[in-house]
């Protein structure tokens, strides 16, 4: 990834409702792949992946022994739905309800002879949503930078490390880092990005150790970052501090490394 990557300016006011639509539709795709994915340790079936448009789900096996797989374009704004046995469909995202989405969504598998059974009651909320298609690229164009120099810092980690994944009812990009046995205070370390939640409203990164850091006096945090005690404990740089620096992508990779090495040395 070029040094130059531009990152989008997501102003969390003016982002706010549509990304909740986004989360809306993505949480529906979630449970249909979580319903009908074969388990995976760690829950890694109910997550989604980015594309290069979007988020999917990977192939899901259907009863009928073929495939099929749920893109949430944000790039043309539908969800698309392919199937190895060449079926394809697609449904427009215009701020439909999470009710219309969902009904939408399931008449289109059911006419690709596809039944995944949903609990609806979660989904049934009437309320229009608000998506703007420039702004729904925009945040998705945030998570795939995020999603390229995630992948890129996870392989020059050692140990067991999970995929890079979209979690689709916090919303948040992320991947773990196992150390294994030998480290006897630090069973996992899990690095994030979304787009603000309740806890901080705008787009932030996080960095958690579990069990939580019992001491940070001796962590020394890079750049803007700083401690999180407010719900969860973690590190927190705020998207906003990252991209008015020089470098978005040497800066946050810094701030990476950094992190995990503090984090390390506090073990």
């Amino acid at each position: 990834m070029a040094d130059t990557f531009k990152f989008p300016i997501l102003d969390y006011e003016r982002i706010l409702n549509t990304s909740d639509a986004i989360h809306s539709y993505a949480r529906f795709i979630g449970a249909i792949r979580a319903k009908m994915t074969p388990e995976q340790k760690d829950y890694w079936h109910i997550s989604l992946l980015a594309s290069p448009q979007g988020f999917r789900t990977t192939p899901i096996p259907n009863e009928d022994g073929n495939t099929f797989e749920i893109l949430l374009n944000l790039i043309s704004h539908s969800a698309n739905i392919s199937s190895s046995a060449g079926n394809v469909r697609g449904i427009p995202l215009k701020g439909q309800s999470i009710s219309a989405f969902s009904s939408e969504l399931l008449s289109a598998l059911e006419n690709m002879n596809i039944n995944p059974d949903i609990d609806l009651e979660k989904f049934q909320d009437d309320s229009e949503l608000e998506y703007q298609a420039d702004i729904a690229s925009d945040i998705f164009r945030s998570y795939s930078a995020v999603d390229m120099i995630f992948k890129k810092f996870k392989g020059t980690l050692t140990q067991e490390t999970s995929p890079v994944q979209l979690w689709p009812h916090h919303m948040d990009i992320a991947f773990t880092w196992y150390p294994g046995p030998e480290n006897k205070r630090i069973e996992q370390i899990s690095f994030g990005y979304l787009t603000g939640d309740e806890t901080i409203e705008e787009p932030y990164f996080y960095i958690t150790a579990y069990p939580e850091i019992e001491d940070i006096s001796g962590i020394k945090l890079a750049n803007d970052a700083h401690w999180n005690s407010e719900g969860w404990q973690g590190v927190v740089l705020k998207y906003k501090d990252l991209i008015t620096t020089d470098n978005p992508v040497e800066t946050l990779t810094g701030h990476l490394k950094n992190t995990f090495n503090q984090l390390m040395k506090s073990a």
